[in-house]
């Protein structure tokens, strides 16, 4: 009774797409979704942004019973259903006029099949218009009658075609069209028009990155290390960043959690953490009333999900996942390395400082990405100084200059004297710049001294611009210090 009809598919991630598309039903209201009893299968509308983006309509189908009517037809989760279509054939003229009505019933046009000749679509202006074809006979039933003027008279049909079916395709553009029309035809054998859209499955992979759900690592995991689809890789990744990101809150939304409740003095919460938490749109802050509210559904539910994807987070898998990535002979695609480097800064494993300190070293490297791998060493801290103590020694300019300018950033008092050395022995104005910054940045007794002595020995040099820098950054402190 059902079948399935034109498939345009990329086959080799259906297998990965399937639980991505389980988790998302999962969390998903119930307004987004449908079950369809006489198909038994499980369908939801399109994302908006996915419609708008690509031009593209229908229904999502997200889950299928097995050995039912959809499988048999050989339906696939994460497939697009564009069109339901019906079969009228032509054995009478009362064959033709019902299929004719019904054809135009719900979009003014439909295909007619004329024997020996290409299928040609009929299209009528406005509802109720004459169409300009008549018919007569039974068995065989011929065209009879064409009018001048009329959509069949520009349809290439002449007196004596033979009829043997009216088609009737019927364009998905929502999930209430998909209920209607499907109930429309209750009675009728059906065939679907599916497309497998890649954007289908980077919307659903990108939606699991924002459900904070720790079912959804292994997925994605999956789908980033076997997808041959770049599209799909990057998003992935993006995805697992995005949990990677959600899971450094869990100490806030533990307090949520233990407390039992969706709003909190923000007075009583860490402030960086917050203020993270709001710009990823999972609370709102209110300073007048002291209040951090998180949002639904989201918010609310990621205070339930939080400590399970904190902790397996911080297994060790992704961190190696992204220490593997992260080199541009391995990964050409600098979007999937910068969003590698931004999950070891937040995870800041030990074991990738090596790694980072080669990724920080590579000429051929980027610069956006070198300094984000010095970043990153500078979020793992005092256990990365003496790979940038090393990095700053060896290096070219750019090396020295995103080193030193992560060592002012970890402190400590090895970082400071390293770099109040070079300072002292560093003639290059550039260097010097970044050097002054850094010690600065860790700002103790033996920092700001340092940096007395090396504005005495510019103070007859007025023009230096390591002077005039000099005196801006003390400028900045005793502001700072008011």
């Amino acid at each position: 009774m059902i079948q399935k009809i034109k498939r345009f598919d990329e086959r080799q991630c259906l297998p990965l797409i399937l639980p991505v598309l389980v988790l998302i039903i999962l969390t998903i209201g119930c307004g987004n979704q449908y079950y369809d009893e006489r198909m038994q299968m499980r369908v939801q509308k399109l994302d908006s942004d996915l419609m708008n983006r690509w031009s593209m309509s229908g229904v999502v189908v997200t889950e299928i019973t097995p050995n039912g009517p959809a499988d048999k037809a050989r339906l696939e989760s994460g497939e697009l259903i564009s069109y339901v279509i019906t079969e009228y054939p032509v054995k009478t003229v009362g064959d033709f006029n019902d299929g004719m009505k019904n054809g135009l019933d719900e979009d003014n046009n439909l295909v007619l099949y004329l024997k020996d000749k290409s299928p040609l679509r009929i299209a009528l202006r406005r509802r109720g218009d004459d169409v300009g074809l008549s018919v007569e006979g039974s068995g065989t039933v011929r065209v009879k009658e064409v009018k001048p003027g009329t959509p069949a008279a520009n349809s290439n049909i002449q007196v004596g075609d033979i009829v043997e079916k009216i088609v009737d395709e019927r364009k998905i553009y929502s999930l209430d069209d998909y209920k209607k029309i499907l109930a429309k035809l209750s009675k009728r054998q059906i065939t679907f028009r599916t497309t497998e859209l890649i954007g289908v499955k980077i919307a659903a992979v990108s939606a699991l990155g924002d459900l904070g759900d720790v079912r959804a690592i292994e997925p994605l995991i999956d789908i980033f290390n076997n997808s041959t689809e770049l599209s799909l890789r990057k998003a992935s990744i993006t995805s697992l960043q995005r949990l990677v990101e959600l899971s450094d809150l869990n100490e806030l939304f533990q307090q949520f959690q233990n407390t039992n409740v969706d709003q909190l003095p923000t007075d009583g919460l860490q402030a960086q953490q917050v203020e993270s938490a709001a710009i990823l749109g999972l609370l709102t802050v209110d300073l007048t009333e002291n209040t951090a509210t998180l949002e639904a559904p989201f918010g609310t539910q990621f205070r339930h999900r939080s400590e399970a994807l904190y902790e397996k987070i911080n297994e060790g898998q992704l961190a190696e996942l992204a220490q593997q990535y992260i080199q541009i002979a391995v990964e050409p695609e600098q979007e999937i390395r910068r969003a590698c480097l931004t999950i070891l800064g937040i995870l800041k494993p030990v074991s990738a400082i090596d790694a980072l300190a080669t990724v920080l070293d590579n000429s051929a490297e980027i610069p956006g990405i070198r300094f984000q791998a010095g970043l990153t060493l500078s979020q793992i801290g005092e256990p990365a100084v003496d790979a940038l103590i090393a990095a700053f020694e060896s290096g070219d300019t750019s090396t020295k200059d995103i080193a030193a300018s992560a060592l002012g950033g970890i402190g400590g008092a090895k970082a400071r004297d390293r770099l109040i050395q070079a300072l002292e022995n560093t003639t290059e104005p550039a260097i010097q710049l970044t050097l002054v910054d850094a010690i600065a940045k860790i700002g103790d007794a033996s920092s700001m001294q340092a940096l007395e002595r090396q504005r005495a020995q510019y103070q007859a040099d007025e023009d230096s611009g390591i002077r005039i820098f000099l005196d801006e950054v003390f400028k900045n402190l005793e502001q700072k210090a008011m």
